[in-house]
């Protein structure tokens, strides 16, 4: 029997998303007290994340209470996710890939190419464009370390004078403020929260895990 080749990628292609979609059941007691089943990759996971997480590999990323799994080579939860999970929150310019389950960056809209000068001769008759003048805006960029609307946040654990433009009304990680300074909130270090934003300076919880309820004020998650 003969396949083509666009046959054999149909074939491949539907064993792809019949495997990415299938739930498998969960085995009798297989993981120990301190671990929870996650049926999408059918294993233990620690409750609460490894003690040390691995660092993803240069180019991917991993949401916020996930971290990268060496083995399966894929970002897996801290803790179980909701009955109805929503889809996985990225760090901001990083989108979601649900069939690899990693954070992957957001695509960027092609550059126009700027017009190309003719290839004939130069005529002295016609207007030529001005000459940009750099050198007020060059040195009002050494005097203002963030643009307007940022904050300088110093780097952890870097050189002296080294930090990052962030912008604190948003930021998941230094919401309200630095957290390398000791002020603001790390959004991210919420127990139990599966989507979390940072809006007006201040931490909002989207969603908890599962084995966990969202506070009033939806601040927290309470263990249940």
């Amino acid at each position: 029997m003969r396949f083509s080749l666009a046959s054999l990628a149909v074939i491949a292609l539907a064993q792809l998303v019949s495997a990415t979609f299938i739930t498998p059941s969960k085995p009798g007691n297989s993981c120990k007290k301190n671990e929870f089943w996650y049926g999408e990759k059918e294993c233990c996971l620690p409750s609460g994340g490894p003690p040390k997480p691995t660092p993803p590999p240069t180019g991917v990323n991993c949401p916020p209470s996930w971290s990268w799994n060496g083995p399966k080579k894929c970002c897996l939860p801290h803790n179980p996710p909701p009955p109805k999970p929503p889809v996985p929150q990225c760090p901001k310019g990083w989108v979601w890939w649900p069939i690899l389950y990693k954070c992957l960056p957001t695509p960027q809209p092609p550059t126009p190419h700027p017009p190309q000068p003719s290839k004939g001769p130069h005529n002295p008759h016609y207007p030529q464009p001005p000459k940009p003048h750099h050198g007020k805006r060059d040195e009002s960029s050494r005097i203002a370390l963030c643009p307007s609307g940022l904050r300088a946040c110093p780097l952890p654990g870097l050189l002296a004078g080294d930090y990052e433009c962030l912008d604190t009304a948003t930021e998941l990680t230094s919401c309200g403020g630095c957290v390398s300074e000791g002020k603001g909130q790390d959004c991210t270090a919420i127990k139990g929260a599966w989507n979390v934003g940072c809006e007006r300076s201040s931490c909002v919880v989207y969603s908890c895990s599962g084995g966990f309820e969202l506070s009033d004020d939806k601040k927290a998650c309470i263990p249940l």
